[in-house]
């Protein structure tokens, strides 16, 4: 069974992930991790998964959001952490790729998300995209706080930099990404140890090839896991279930 390690459920166009929810089973999906990018779709994951038993939520600010976080988030998503459905912190980050981006405010809001993870001892989710040198120096000073682990969402960097952070023993994810014509992802895949990899849609976003340009569902997260197949040259099946066991190790409250 499948395992989607990022989705965010609580997109407009899911009208509640209702649909999405009752045809798991027959989607093959076992469990999704609805992950929260702000305040609200991180108290709306938590309450989708307290409700689902097969579905989990992880809590936080995207960097994105950062600049329009209050005074109280921090409390906030520590309150969040309290559930025992939610399996991490996350997704949190630097995010560098439009040109007015406020970067000392994803800095900041980063760094304090950093002493969250620390408080409530869950592993961090980090969205990471054209900011990787200040991310690596941010993690050289905090990674101590990282003690339940860490994984890498929607891996974008280089070969040398998954290698990097899998040797730290951060997990990377894949998502629809890697199925695109012009993607450079096989040699990473090839590259990166069985037990350190893992499969996610972040969907409603990158659907994967054959999908591509659609909206994206759990569901699809198949599609990942073939194409690592390929790349490694295993049965598909074998991929679904080392990814479903990289999950449980990454996620251990996704029980």
């Amino acid at each position: 069974m499948l395992i989607d390690t990022h989705a965010h459920l609580t997109d407009v166009r899911y009208e509640g992930a209702g649909e999405i929810i009752s045809n798991m089973d027959a989607d093959g999906l076992e469990r999704v991790i609805s992950v929260g990018f702000n305040e609200f779709s991180s108290a709306y994951s938590v309450k989708i998964a307290e409700q689902n038993p097969k579905i989990y939520a992880a809590v936080g600010i995207h960097p994105s959001d950062a600049a329009d976080v209050g005074q109280g988030y921090l409390g906030t998503l520590a309150e969040l952490c309290d559930s025992v459905k939610c399996v991490a912190v996350g997704e949190i980050g630097l995010d560098y790729h439009y040109d007015d981006t406020d970067k000392r405010s994803q800095m900041r809001v980063l760094i304090e998300q950093l002493e969250l993870v620390r408080s409530v001892n869950l592993p961090a989710v980090f969205h990471v995209r054209d900011a990787y040198g200040d991310f690596y120096d941010v993690i050289k000073k905090y990674r101590s706080n990282l003690t339940a682990g860490a994984v890498m969402h929607c891996f974008s960097g280089s070969k040398e930099t998954a290698l990097t952070y899998a040797d730290m023993g951060f997990y990377i994810s894949f998502s629809g990404s890697i199925t695109f014509k012009n993607s450079k992802a096989a040699e990473i895949i090839q590259a990166l140890p069985l037990d350190r990899i893992l499969i996610e849609t972040d969907c409603p976003y990158l659907a994967p090839t054959p999908h591509r340009g659609e909206l994206n569902y759990p569901k699809y997260v198949r599609y990942q896991a073939e194409k690592i197949a390929e790349v490694r040259g295993l049965p598909v099946e074998e991929v679904i279930e080392i990814t479903r066991q990289n999950a449980y190790r990454a996620f251990p409250r996704l029980n």
